[in-house]
């Protein structure tokens, strides 16, 4: 009886040079083209597939203009529990809201309604990239100046605060 000669992985020892290459072709881009000072003997290859079964909706996003300005989209999303990645669920919300919608300008607000202390950050700062977005905690805002303003808006508000 023959043994059966194992055949080499050609196809994994190829993805693992691809993944050599592709690596060190990254850190030439950043050294040459893009100036930065990196380590050209460290690299990594990541995984950037990602699969997305969700269903997502913003709380509000609606279509305004301040007088005599141009049109912007407010997004505003209410939460009542603190949540540590709400900057990043913010971001993603926006990059949605900048697809579905190109061309506007979009505003972000967190409305904090929950009964503990808000511990939630506004935004996060990431090497080049700093995102932030405008954070309300209802239980610091002045009820009885929205009272005040005897507008049916604002009455709505003070009263639920």
């Amino acid at each position: 009886m023959r043994k059966k000669k194992k055949k080499k992985n050609v196809v994994g020892k190829k993805d693992i040079v691809s993944k050599e290459i592709i690596g060190k072709l990254a850190a030439y881009l950043a050294i040459y083209l893009l100036d930065l000072s990196i380590d050209p003997d460290y690299q990594e290859a990541k995984g950037t597939e990602h699969q997305r079964v969700e269903v997502r909706r913003a709380d509000l996003v609606v279509k305004l203009r301040e007088q005599g300005g141009d049109p912007f989209l407010l997004h505003i999303e209410i939460q009542d529990t603190n949540d540590p990645q709400m900057p990043v669920r913010m971001m993603r919300y926006m990059t949605d809201v900048l697809l579905a919608h190109p061309g506007l300008p979009v505003r972000q607000y967190l409305i904090y309604i929950g009964a503990e202390k808000l511990t939630m950050s506004n935004g996060f700062d990431h090497a080049d990239f700093p995102y932030r977005y405008g954070l309300v905690d209802m239980r610091s805002v002045d009820c009885q100046y929205l009272i005040k303003k005897r507008h049916s808006g604002s009455l709505g508000i003070g009263y639920t605060v």
